[in-house]
């Protein structure tokens, strides 16, 4: 029997799962409906937009004459503006169609493919893993994605009319989609994850949201490569940086997107260039997990080499904008943006360099050392690969059922080291904090603090599984601070028992620990907080750890079962 050959990957619509996918998004009726409905609101939203932009610069009271000489005279002098503003006003109902519904429909239909069956049937096809990951991908939404390119013709209006560059909008399109594959691989990891299908949807909003409306505001506290993911800055930087005659002062657009750009290392990378980058990184993860998913089931995410190399180019990317300031000595003279909390008219940490300082090397250290729990976490071997290795006899030493503890260590010292190099930078250049400085014994008990509650959660996750893991650590790790957080609120003392509290968590470990570099006031206590969180923290991963080992979680018969939300 000859072997069924199959089309070629880019061959998208000779794609079976795709085709699939095609037929029952592409309903003639529901199709015809949603043209309808699209195509009037975009006629509405562009028309609309024009004519508030044109009447806002015709004389007050004036009804417009479209056939008049003033009217030509003034789309002479404001077509372009009035252009580009109902080209924006459609690109925004295009956003909404393909990123916020089109990952809402990639993310229910993947789950209620689950819930059907559908993918356990796709599993056991011949059919090649990369031409389901993206039949899926490039199926799903595909109503979603047509309606947004029958939009086009709005843009290509705007064009006309405004004389609007054909490159500068091509740019901001190509932006547009690949920020629209990422969220849509975004969608797709969430209906893998969760078989639910509105939870599902409804996590999909949610990180949308996280994503464009929370994550960006990290920007402006110094840590901005999270903040990239969001696609609206970078475009808007297109826009204006090909039409800086079009911007006015005060008005929708600012000069500031013009002048944005990215340092890093040694080099200024544009702003919509480095989102790529960082966008394209972040699908190329997602991609990987999702085809590691389809080969096993049973598979770490990335496995031990993927999720190394991506903590790895995470710190390279986080350093490389984060150091650039701080080696021109520009740290706390851009405090308004990085280091100081806004208050009233003026800045809390105004004239307290030290604290401010303090403060942020803090909070720099907590987004460590949550991303290091993730990363880590990603690492804990299934029950199914451990008992594999077992009856194979070993392994390859990065095998998903090999011990993950020597990688867990690894990576946190990735995480320690760059936080000690970006510090340093920071103290050594800063005026004012070159008396700090950054001993030894700052850079070990930040190691430790980043990576023994990294063990602990291995350890409990490897010996009870991931629903008793997740149950200790909202129980150990998300209440105390909760609680410590209410007695500062009634009036405990900072310095008393609510900094013993939340020294139960290990996530805030790293925040202890860059504290106590201050030693001033309450921050004295941060020191023996430390010690004895992370005494405690080592106690129960090692004690886990060695149980684990003598008595391995699962056995031949039974080797364990899969976690389905």
């Amino acid at each position: 029997m000859n072997p069924v050959e199959y089309p070629s990957l880019w061959n998208v619509p000779a794609n079976p799962v795709f085709r699939r996918h095609a037929v029952s998004a592409l309903r003639p009726l529901r199709l015809v409906v949603w043209i309808l409905i699209t195509q009037v609101m975009a006629g509405f939203f562009w028309v609309g937009t024009v004519l508030l932009y044109l009447q806002t610069r015709s004389p007050v009271g004036q009804m417009i004459d479209f056939g008049s000489p003033e009217f030509r005279r003034m789309l002479a002098d404001h077509g372009e503006n009035a252009s580009l503003l109902g080209w924006l006003s459609v690109l925004v109902i295009q956003g909404l169609l393909v990123v916020v519904k089109g990952t809402f429909s990639v993310a229910t239909g993947v789950a209620r493919e689950a819930n059907e069956g559908m993918i356990e049937a796709e599993r056991l096809s011949p059919l090649p893993t990369g031409h389901k990951v993206a039949g899926q991908l490039l199926g799903l939404p595909l109503l979603e994605v047509l309606l947004g390119v029958l939009l086009l013709p709005w843009a290509i209006l705007s064009a006309w009319m405004g004389g609007l560059s054909a490159v500068m909008m091509g740019k901001v399109y190509l932006i547009f989609a690949t920020s629209a594959v990422f969220h849509h691989a975004v969608g797709l990891m969430a209906g893998t994850l969760i078989r639910q299908k509105i939870l599902a949807g409804t996590l999909s909003q949610i990180l949308i949201l996280l994503l464009h409306f929370v994550l960006p505001t990290f920007g402006g506290i110094g840590i901005g490569l999270i903040s990239h993911l969001g696609a609206e800055a970078a475009m808007l930087h297109e826009v204006v940086k090909e039409m800086p005659h079009l911007v006015e002062t005060g008005g929708l657009l600012t000069q500031e997107p013009a002048r944005a750009g990215v340092d890093f290392y040694q080099w200024e990378v544009a702003l919509s260039g480095y989102h790529w980058v960082i966008t394209l990184s972040a699908l190329a993860a997602l991609l990987l997990m999702l085809f590691r998913r389809w080969e096993d089931p049973e598979s770490q995410w990335l496995g031990k080499a993927g999720t190394s190399l991506l903590a790895v180019w995470i710190m390279v990317l986080t350093c490389g904008e984060l150091l650039p300031p701080f080696w021109r000595g520009e740290g706390l003279a851009s405090a308004a943006a990085i280091f100081d909390i806004r208050w009233g008219n003026g800045y809390l940490f105004a004239g307290h360099s030290k604290t401010g300082a303090a403060i942020w090397i803090a909070g720099f250290g907590l987004a460590l050392g949550v991303s290091n729990l993730l990363l880590t976490g990603a690492l804990v071997p299934s029950p199914v690969a451990r008992h594999r290795i077992t009856q194979q006899g070993g392994g390859r030493w990065w095998s998903d059922g090999r011990s993950a503890v020597p990688w867990v260590i690894g990576i946190s010292l990735l995480a320690a080291a760059a936080w000690a190099w970006v510090v340093s930078a920071l103290l050594g250049r800063t005026e004012g904090l070159q008396g700090m400085g950054l001993e030894m014994s700052d850079g070990v008990g930040f190691a430790g603090a980043i990576m023994v509650p990294a063990l602990a959660l291995h350890a409990l996750a490897l010996r009870k599984g991931w629903k008793l893991a997740l149950a200790g650590v909202f129980a150990c790790w998300m209440v105390p601070p909760m609680v410590a957080g209410i007695g500062l609120l009634a009036g405990a003392d900072a310095a008393g028992w609510p900094m013993w509290v939340a020294g139960l968590s290990g996530p805030m470990l790293p925040a202890y620990a860059a504290l106590g570099m201050v030693a001033e006031g309450s921050f004295g206590v941060c020191a023996p907080v430390l010690l004895a969180s992370l005494l405690a923290h080592g106690w129960v991963g090692i004690v886990l750890l060695a149980r684990n080992s003598t008595k391995p979680h699962g056995s031949a018969a039974n080797p364990g079962r899969r976690i389905r939300l």
